[in-house]
């Protein structure tokens, strides 16, 4: 008998990839990770992290689930538009000179979300950053201060409804609806960056197979976002255009011997179709790899670079997802940016999770579990302003009292 993830403590998560669907069960208690089932198939219908076909996607979110034994009822799950908005917002209420409470608080942030409506857009995430009393002190915990005007600055991040809807009838189709759905950038930092680094300044980057995700963490809070259309995906289109071979072979080169270090006398013996053999050299290789990453980290730079807080506070380079395993690539970064690099992997007792590939669906967990981080979380079922109120409601409780 299937067991119905509505009645029980099990919860159930959803990575969208441009190659790669997962969906994992889980519990979590008390810190607790129990994996609980988990699957992934290829993924069909995307193309740089849009959905182009919803019937193509709907069929391999179905084939993912196939060999799932519980039933699956609300989902949270990760969400990419490159053609998102993000932006600070301040908003001010007046409290006529009393204690600060729960309700103050609450207040002021959803008068907030009230002035953070935008035409053809859903706010997703709302990021309380700190309090404003009375227009000059800022403070992370307010509770007790007695006050004429308070004030929450928050980091908002909106993505076009419409990117929303598909994917909300992509899940439709099998049956699902979602609970949450989570920015990639975010969750990929959250799994990857430490306390440590989210405070001297670090940025994320997700090198995903259709998408580059980027996540700029300052001072403990998350300070900018984007998206680069530029994935593994584009390594393996180069790789198979320079070498005029067939596109699964050019993707089994980059990953046996793709590198971004020279090397002067090392070759390697490709079969082609036919019985035909080719004889291929590493630097010839490196000659088609090298100009994408670099174009793809360059691109990230600069952007980073047009970006104030995130190219004065970014100290380090935290590099994840399935393309960042390229051997020679921290030393290559680390050249492009001039920042300290490392390569981040999820850090669980289940090794099969602990790859760069896997670290946006550990952030979706360790999003959904972690009570400081309910405040980020916004029911999509239901587009009303209560339900994030509702979420910051809960990290209120949590964090301040």
């Amino acid at each position: 008998m299937l067991l119905d993830l509505k009645n029980n403590k099990s919860k159930c998560i959803f990575d969208i990839g441009t190659n790669k669907i997962v969906c994992l069960i889980y519990e979590n208690s008390q810190g607790n990770l129990n994996i609980k089932e988990w699957s992934h198939k290829r993924s069909l219908g995307l193309n740089r992290s849009k959905i182009l076909s919803i019937d193509k996607v709907s069929k391999s979110i179905l084939d993912t689930t196939k060999e799932i034994k519980e039933k699956i009822g609300k989902i949270n799950v990760n969400i990419t538009d490159i053609d998102f908005l993000s932006k600070k917002n301040y908003s001010e209420i007046n409290i006529g000179g009393i204690r600060i409470s729960k309700k103050e608080i609450r207040k002021s942030f959803k008068k907030s979300l009230q002035n953070s409506n935008l035409s053809q857009k859903n706010l997703i995430h709302s990021i309380p950053l700190n309090f404003i009393v009375d227009g000059t002190k800022s403070y992370s915990d307010p509770f007790g201060i007695f006050c004429n005007n308070l004030g929450v600055n928050t980091f908002n991040i909106w993505i076009n409804t419409v990117i929303l809807k598909n994917l909300e009838n992509c899940f439709r189709n099998a049956n699902i609806l979602i609970e949450n759905s989570i920015d990639t950038s975010f969750a990929s930092a959250e799994a990857c960056l430490t306390e440590q680094e989210k405070i001297i300044g670090s940025t994320c980057i997700d090198l995903g197979a259709g998408s580059a995700k980027i996540a700029t963490y300052f001072k403990g809070v998350l300070e900018y976002i984007n998206y680069v259309p530029l994935g593994g995906n584009d390594v393996t289109n180069d790789i198979q255009k320079g070498l005029e071979i067939p596109k699964d072979l050019a993707e089994y080169i980059k990953i046996i011997h793709g590198n971004l270090e020279y090397s002067n006398s090392k070759n390697f013996k490709i079969n082609l179709p036919h019985g035909k053999e080719k004889i291929i050299t590493q630097n010839l290789l490196l000659g088609i790899i090298k100009p994408r990453y670099e174009e793809i980290l360059e691109i990230i730079r600069d952007r980073l670079q047009d970006n104030l807080v995130a190219k004065v506070g970014v100290n380090k380079i935290v590099l994840t997802g399935g393309a960042s395993q390229i051997p020679g690539l921290i030393n290559f970064s680390s050249k492009i940016f001039n920042r300290k690099t490392r390569l981040s992997k999820p850090q669980t007792k289940f090794s099969f999770l602990n790859k760069p590939e896997f670290s946006t669906c550990v952030g979706l967990i360790k999003m959904k579990s972690n009570l400081d981080l309910k405040k980020i979380i916004k029911s999509v079922s239901n587009n009303k302003v209560f339900n994030l109120v509702e979420s910051f409601d809960n990290w209120v409780k949590e964090s301040f009292m």
